[in-house]
């Protein structure tokens, strides 16, 4: 078969291109043949073309008859400039309705839906129209879909809906066991080490994590924080100076700035005893996918679909309080007290 796949992708720093990446890479190794259109001008790509705001998403049709399956990596900000605005409102209507007639005329098209954002009032009645509309949706947990009937009060038909695990494509970049990561990295063998790797952004809420650890107290345990910020905006680079601040502030806490190539990814995934994901907001997590992949624990706030990923070693919480207790547990469960091991502290889902 001929895919289009329609994503960002690399070299440009981006987790949903990281995804199409090896989304790409399963599907040529099963023979298929895959195009890809970054729709951002970047990437080592078949087609650079902006699909920003307004009629720019026709150009798709220039190319549709040539393919048997379109693929669409969906994040809102690749396709509208801010259907939050009122000021954007006409923009966000007329994107929204080029959204529409791609999904009438093109019924071999799926989006997988990485982020759709919940956009109150009207601009919100516009902007999800074009759901209605869509000929097969991909989610990576059975929350979202759950979270996005509710918001925007329309029930997609389920045969055209698939829960697809966030894992599925990926594959492993390392082969290291936690001795060896650790030996490449320069951490010692001996400590209990948490883990906060990703983009460097506010709602991913690693300074939660800084504080928690602060107030744990324990024994031999440190805490890395690695990452970079995706985009040095004001908003991102404010909150990278405080995250700077904080982690010098605090014992045992190391911020590692950079960005983190796949095999690095995975090499600090491997050298961690336990992933920490403090978020204030998301709807999966890819982090959270390669945790899986790799067989680490996890201690995993409770919001979004991050429950839905979760498995029976990990850790959730709902309050700072008990992610607070979650790390105390994951350190007793490492002194040997068995009965601390997998259990999760008491779970207070967000309203």
């Amino acid at each position: 078969m001929r895919y289009l796949m329609v994503s960002t992708y690399p070299p440009k720093r981006c987790g949903i291109g990281a995804y199409a990446e090896q989304s790409v890479a399963q599907l040529r190794a099963q023979g298929h043949v895959v195009d890809i259109v970054s729709p951002d001008l970047q990437g080592n790509v078949d087609f650079a073309w902006d699909l920003h705001g307004g009629k720019k998403l026709l150009r798709l049709f220039r190319i549709l008859p040539y393919y048997d399956r379109v693929v669409l990596q969906y994040h809102w900000a690749f396709f509208y400039r801010n259907p939050y605005l009122r000021a954007r409102r006409w923009e966000t209507l007329q994107t929204t309705l080029c959204f529409v007639l791609l999904f009438l005329r093109c019924r071999k098209l799926e989006v997988v839906a990485h982020e759709i954002p919940y956009i109150p009032g009207k601009q919100g009645w516009l902007y999800k129209w074009k759901w209605k509309f869509v000929p097969r949706i991909i989610v990576h947990t059975p929350a979202e879909i759950a979270h996005f009937e509710q918001h925007y009060k329309i029930s997609l038909l389920r045969s055209r809906v698939e829960v697809r695990t966030h894992h599925d494509v990926f594959q492993k970049f390392s082969v290291h066991t936690r001795e060896t990561a650790r030996a490449t990295l320069g951490i010692a063998q001996g400590k209990l080490i948490f883990l906060c790797i990703g983009f460097i952004q506010r709602h991913k809420g690693f300074h939660r994590a800084v504080q928690a650890f602060s107030r744990a107290g324990l024994r031999d345990a440190q805490l890395f924080v690695v990452g970079s910020a995706r985009v040095l905006d004001s908003e991102n680079l404010k909150y990278l100076e405080e995250l700077r601040r904080l982690a010098t502030a605090t014992t045992g806490v190391q911020l590692q700035e950079s960005f983190v190539s796949n095999e690095d990814f995975d090499t600090w995934i491997t050298a961690a005893d336990w992933v920490v994901f403090p978020y204030s907001e998301i709807w999966s997590s890819g982090v959270l996918a390669r945790t899986r992949l790799l067989q680490r624990p996890a201690i995993i706030a409770a919001v979004g679909g991050l429950p839905d990923q979760a498995d029976d070693s990990d850790l959730l919480f709902g309050s700072d309080e008990e992610l607070l207790s979650a790390l105390q547990a994951a350190d007793r469960g490492a002194r040997g007290d068995v009965a601390a091991r997998g259990k999760p502290v008491s779970l207070e889902l967000p309203k």
